[in-house]
């Protein structure tokens, strides 16, 4: 579902990967990773990662999109295969310059699939800029269809917005957006505990720069 997400921004965004070689592939605590970041012209920095870990037992796949020259909301995804389980986090930031935050469509498609479990949150740093509307959750074996359904139409209505979106000023998007990233950095979060931990803020904060975030 990734991989069919990331086609459908780059049919309307041309790509230009980063040259990032010391962050290409590497190990952590376990796992075998692998990253990518493009700049997208007109859109900003995509970025794809991708582990595997406990002899392949254990997956994750993240989607970042940062979007610095159009005024919609930053999207994360991440999504964690365990066995017997799946977990979701899907996920839309406001780093909104002059469009209104509109969360109804992706409320309303979340709203959609109660039959999957929601992951309880807990309160964190960001949780003013993140939508209410994101969604986590943990589909158990055999509702693996019905979880890419999800994020088939969670992404499908994240593309539309990109259709849609006006140009704005990339010098001040990006103040915004860097401070959800720098945030990240200073407070940590799921998704980068782990390397704080392992690298400290300095090589972590590269890999944001260099490829996750721009």
């Amino acid at each position: 579902m990734t991989n069919k997400l990331l086609s459908e921004i780059r049919e309307i965004y041309p790509f230009a990967l980063c040259e990032a070689p010391e962050f290409d592939r590497f190990d952590l605590a376990g796992m075998d990773f692998t990253t990518k970041g493009w700049k997208a012209e007109g859109l900003g920095q995509v970025s794809l990662m991708a582990a595997t870990g406990m002899g392949g037992a254990m997956g994750m796949t993240s989607l970042i999109v940062n979007p610095v020259e159009i005024d919609v909301p930053l999207f994360n995804l991440d999504i964690i295969s365990l066995p017997g389980k799946k977990m979701l986090y899907m996920e839309l930031y406001d780093t909104l310059l002059n469009a209104q935050r509109n969360e109804s469509i992706f409320a309303a498609i979340r709203d959609d699939f109660g039959d999957i479990a929601d992951i309880p949150g807990k309160p964190c740093w960001y949780d003013d800029i993140r939508y209410a509307a994101s969604v986590t959750k943990c589909a158990a074996a055999g509702q693996e269809g019905r979880l890419d359904e999800l994020i088939a139409r969670y992404g499908r209505a994240y593309v539309d917005l990109l259709k849609d979106a006006r140009p704005c000023d990339p010098a001040a998007k990006k103040i915004k957006a860097d401070a959800y990233r720098d945030g990240l950095l200073s407070h940590g979060g799921p998704a980068t505990d782990g390397f704080l931990k392992a690298w400290g803020k300095e090589k972590t904060g590269e890999l944001f720069e260099q490829v996750l975030f721009g």
